[in-house]
């Protein structure tokens, strides 16, 4: 299979760490990294544009930045003017992502379940409000598929309801944590595959959003890689690199993951990914017939 298109989601980018950062994420094979929030409000224009310069001469491309998600920035808050200030902060952040040359931002469709009746109606309002300025930036608008306990767990329905704006600048951002606890990970994703501009590729047990490294959870990825590898942008990792692992190595089994080179065994008919038994990573195909790990 193709190497996949691999990029990191960065919790923060760091003004005193940036040149650092930078050097960590293009050593470790990342093209492409997703940004929080943030940073982007935190500092001036001037700071955004120095920074864009720095990042694109490093060879990273800002891919996609996190926005706002809960409290003042419910994009279906019930109430009007809690809810338009949600957008306009929106607004702020999508000017700020264009500085930095992102081409995506993730939005949330709810925060809570309280009022999941009313919440695609003005989820519907928020997104014709955002639209045309996020047309003009030629940035998309990805909404992300939500965790049981908020409107938005189903990635059918979101993909339905972003159908109605006949726009290629709305679209889904697909969580694989989010998924594999809502449901049926891969049947979802079949079904909203030509929707999705984004990806958040995380792990966990099926029960709490873990945000562990793909692989070590029970997220089905030899289901899902298929599906992944047809991926025209990159793929965000959302994770925490396990055992405090080097990005490199987290590069490398991801990539390993989505391409089938993961030593594998099965138990009671389920597939599952062998790990050492000293360092605990997975076992990855280096070249044929030799596996690699974190302590070889």
């Amino acid at each position: 299979m193709e190497r996949p298109n691999l990029g990191f989601a960065v919790s923060y980018l760091d003004p005193e760490r940036l040149q650092e950062q930078l050097t960590e994420w293009s050593s470790a094979g990342f093209g492409a990294i997703e940004t929080d929030y943030p940073p982007l409000l935190e500092n001036p224009i001037r700071v955004l544009e120095s920074w864009s310069s720095v990042i694109r001469d490093a060879g990273i491309t800002v891919w996609s930045v996190h926005a706002p998600y809960g409290g003042a920035y419910n994009l279906s808050h019930p109430d009007k003017r809690q809810r338009r200030r949600a957008v306009e902060i929106h607004k702020v952040v999508l000017e700020r992502s264009h500085i930095l040359g992102a081409q995506v931002l993730v939005i949330h469709p709810s925060a809570d379940s309280s009022h999941k009746s009313s919440a695609p109606s003005l989820l519907n309002e928020s997104l014709e409000e955002l639209l045309p300025l996020a047309q003009d930036l030629k940035i998309v608008l990805a909404v992300e598929n939500m965790l049981p306990d908020s409107w938005g767990e189903n990635p059918a329905e979101l993909s339905r309801l972003i159908a109605g704006f006949l726009s290629p600048w709305i679209r889904l951002c697909f969580d694989t944590g989010h998924a594999h606890i809502a449901g049926n990970a891969t049947l979802w994703l079949e079904t909203v595959l030509e929707s999705v501009a984004t990806y958040h590729l995380a792990d966990n047990e099926g029960t709490h959003d873990l945000h562990l490294q793909p692989g070590y959870g029970t997220v089905p990825w030899h289901q899902l890689a298929p599906l992944l590898q047809e991926a025209s942008f990159p793929l965000i990792i959302e994770a925490i690199p396990w055992g405090k692992r080097p990005l490199k190595r987290v590069r490398e089994e991801v990539e390993a993951l989505l391409t089938g080179r993961v030593a594998t065994t099965a138990i009671a008919g389920t597939q599952g990914y062998i790990k050492c038994r000293s360092c605990g990573s997975l076992l990855i195909e280096a070249e044929p017939g030799a596996f690699s790990c974190s302590c070889l």
